[in-house]
């Protein structure tokens, strides 16, 4: 049973990490990227690229991860967000839809079909406790999904341009008349929002083998977990996504694991007709 927690929790934080990088993007722009899951596949491979192909230290794999994930995210919004920015909202999210499916084909031409496995960035032994075996990377994801959470909440209450990031958010045309330069306010929350899917990618590849299509499942976990927990509440996306984790483990142990992703739909289903705007409430603004 503890060992069932302790996998479901590791599981939940990759899912809450999807979530945070999603709602970044969305508390910014009030788009929902469905194309999160398949830019933390990318971030796995740039990451088995210069940890496994050119045997670089995981230190610095990871460090070129994350600026190239930053570099990807702005590019990614000009090439998605901007043509079609003041378009309905339902062309912005088919668009990046489609651009998932493009970077899962370029994944496959560039890496080919076959899984590969990332090393940890931690060694070591295994914690031991009443039967329960924790690794040592699933302690360093569960630091890593506390440490973003806390600078993510600081950085958008506390600082000067997090509070821009809300303001734009909250109108867009308003926060250009008074100054904000709503461009690089948006530029920055793709390429924080990319770098957390890349973040969430580098974790999950050492557990399970990255291969092109991983990121479809993950990003409508992130998805699934965002609308759990109340679009645009952090807290409440961290809290969604370790039940998430919780549920599918414990469903797969017990009930089947054939239905695994299944069940994402059917929790969601559930809190959705039980609280409409999610665990912790939907985050809203209404412009005067």
């Amino acid at each position: 049973m503890g060992q069932l927690v302790v996998n479901g929790l590791a599981l939940g934080s990759i899912y809450a990490l999807v979530a945070l990088g999603l709602l970044l993007i969305f508390n910014t722009v009030q788009i929902v990227n469905f194309a999160q899951g398949q830019l933390l596949m990318l971030g796995a491979f740039i990451g088995i690229s210069c940890a496994v192909t050119h045997e670089l230290p995981v230190a610095a794999a990871w460090a070129i991860t994350m600026v190239a994930m930053a570099l990807v995210g702005v590019v990614f919004m000009v090439l998605v967000y901007f043509p079609l920015r003041g378009r309905p909202a339902f062309l912005v999210i088919l668009t990046t839809i489609a651009m998932g499916i493009v970077l899962e084909n370029l994944a496959l031409i560039i890496w080919g079909p076959l899984p590969v496995s990332l090393p940890s960035p931690v060694q070591g032994p295994p914690l031991r406790f009443a039967g329960v075996v924790i690794s040592m990377h699933q302690l360093f994801i569960f630091a890593t999904l506390a440490v973003i959470l806390l600078l993510q909440f600081v950085f958008l209450t506390k600082t000067r341009f997090g509070i821009l990031m809300q303001a734009t958010a909250q109108d867009l045309q308003t926060a250009r008349l008074v100054g904000i330069p709503v461009n690089r306010t948006i530029a920055v929350a793709f390429a924080l929002g990319t770098m957390l899917s890349g973040i969430a990618g580098l974790l999950v590849a050492p557990i399970f083998l990255a291969e092109p299509t991983m990121g479809g499942s993950l990003g409508l976990k992130g998805f699934v977990v965002s609308v759990i927990g109340g679009f645009g509440n952090l807290p409440g996306a961290v809290i969604g996504g370790l039940f998430l984790g919780l549920i599918e483990t414990f469903g797969a142990r017990y009930i089947s694991s054939n239905f695994r992703d299944a069940y994402a739909f059917i929790v969601m289903i559930t809190v959705l007709i039980a609280w409409p705007r999610g665990l912790f409430g939907e985050k809203s603004s209404e412009k005067v």
